[in-house]
C-alpha cells in the first residue's frame, strides 16, 4: 500500500507539471482545499492586522512626534491631535499639549514634584519657599525636546527649576521676601520663563509664590518692627492732623485780624469823613455868619465894639432861658 501511494502521489504531481507547461489552472487535486481556505483566511487577517497597526492616534490634549522602530529613526514633524497612517511599525511619540503643573509644597495631599525648596537670601537667612508653576511644550521645539532631554525630559524640568528658583532667592534679602513678595515673585517668575525658553524648549506662562517660611525668630523681629512702624505712622499722621488742625486755628485767627482790621479802617474813615464833613460845614456856616455880620457892620455902621454888643444881646436871647444865669 505504501508504494501505491507513492506511485499515485508520483503521478498527480506529473499530471499537475504538465498542466502548468500548458498554461491552464490545474484542478484541485484531493486534499488541496483543506489548506487552500485556511490560508487566505490567515493571509486576510495578517494584511488587515498590518493595516490597523499602521495607524496610530493622538487625543485632543497629545501631540506627537513619529518613531519607526524598525529603522531605528524619528521623524522630525510634530504631529497634533488625530488619526493618522504612519506605516508598518511606526508609532507616536507622546507629549501633552495642554499646560502641566509643577508645584514644591508641604501639602503631600496635591501629587507633588517635591517638598518646599529650601535656599538662602543675599543675607544668608535660611529661606523656605512653596511655588507652583505651569509650562507648556513648544508644539516647533518637540523634537528638539527629545533627541536633546529624551523620554525624561519632566524630572530635567524639575531639577531646572529647583536651580533656578534657588538662585533667584540668593538675589534678596529676607526683609524684601517679607516686604515685597510680589516683585520677587514677578522676578522669579521672568527667571525661569527665560531659563525654560532658552533650554527646556518650553514656556512657562504662570507661577505663584504661595508661601514664603523665614526663621521664627526673625519673621518675629520683623513684626515687631512693623507694629513699630505703624506706631511711627499713626503719631505721624496725629502729629501732621494737629497741625492741620492748627494751623487752621492761625489761618482763622489771622483772617479774623484782617477783619478787625478793615473794620477799623473802615470806621476811621467813617470818623474822619463825618470829621471833614462837619468842619467844611462848621467853616461854611462861619464863613457866612462872618460876611453876615460885616454886612450888618456896612449897613448899620455900626463900629466893631457896637457889633459885639449886638453877638452878646442875640446870644442871650436865642439862649434857652432855663440854662441862662445874668449877673447884673
Amino acid at each position: 500500500m505504501y508504494q501505491g501511494g507513492a506511485r499515485q502521489t508520483r503521478q498527480g504531481q506529473e499530471d499537475r507539471w504538465q498542466f502548468m507547461q500548458d498554461g491552464e489552472t490545474p484542478p484541485c487535486f484531493p486534499g488541496s482545499a483543506a489548506w487552500c481556505c485556511p490560508v487566505a483566511i490567515v493571509t486576510s487577517l495578517v494584511l488587515m492586522a498590518l493595516v490597523f497597526f499602521s495607524f496610530d492616534t493622538l487625543e485632543y490634549q497629545e501631540m506627537g512626534i513619529n518613531y519607526s522602530w524598525i529603522s531605528e529613526s524619528i521623524e522630525p514633524v510634530t504631529y497634533p491631535s488625530g488619526r493618522y497612517y504612519l506605516g508598518l511599525g511606526n508609532r507616536f511619540i507622546r507629549f501633552p499639549s495642554v499646560v502641566k503643573s509643577v508645584s514644591f509644597v508641604d501639602d503631600f495631599a496635591e501629587g507633588l514634584n517635591g517638598p518646599a525648596l529650601t535656599s538662602r537670601t543675599m543675607d544668608g537667612v535660611t529661606v523656605r519657599l512653596e511655588v507652583s508653576f505651569q509650562y507648556r511644550l513648544k508644539f516647533q521645539d518637540v523634537y528638539n525636546l527629545y533627541i536633546t532631554l529624551g523620554d525624561d525630559y519632566e524630572k530635567i524640568f524639575v531639577r531646572m527649576a529647583i536651580e533656578q528658583l534657588t538662585i533667584a532667592s540668593t538675589m534678596h534679602n529676607a526683609h524684601n521676601f517679607f516686604n515685597n513678595r510680589t516683585f520677587i515673585g514677578q522676578e522669579m517668575h521672568r527667571m525661569l520663563s527665560t531659563h525654560f525658553s532658552e533650554n527646556a524648549f518650553s514656556e512657562v506662562p504662570f507661577f505663584q509664590l504661595r508661601t514664603v517660611h523665614l526663621p521664627t525668630p526673625f519673621e518675629n523681629a520683623i513684626q515687631d518692627t512693623q507694629v513699630k512702624q505703624q506706631e511711627i505712622q499713626i503719631a505721624v499722621a496725629e502729629q501732621n492732623q494737629n497741625r492741620v488742625k492748627y494751623q487752621t486755628k492761625v489761618l482763622q485767627a489771622e483772617q479774623a485780624v484782617h477783619v478787625l482790621q478793615n473794620k477799623a479802617l473802615g470806621e476811621a474813615s467813617a470818623v474822619l469823613a463825618n470829621n471833614e464833613a462837619y468842619c467844611n460845614v462848621y467853616k461854611l456856616t462861619q464863613t457866612l455868619q462872618a460876611e453876615a455880620y460885616a454886612q450888618i457892620m456896612e449897613e448899620s455902621g455900626w463900629n466893631p465894639s457896637q457889633l459885639l454888643d449886638y453877638m452878646r444881646i442875640r446870644a442871650v436871647r436865642t439862649h434857652p432861658s432855663a440854662r441862662t444865669v445874668i449877673n447884673l
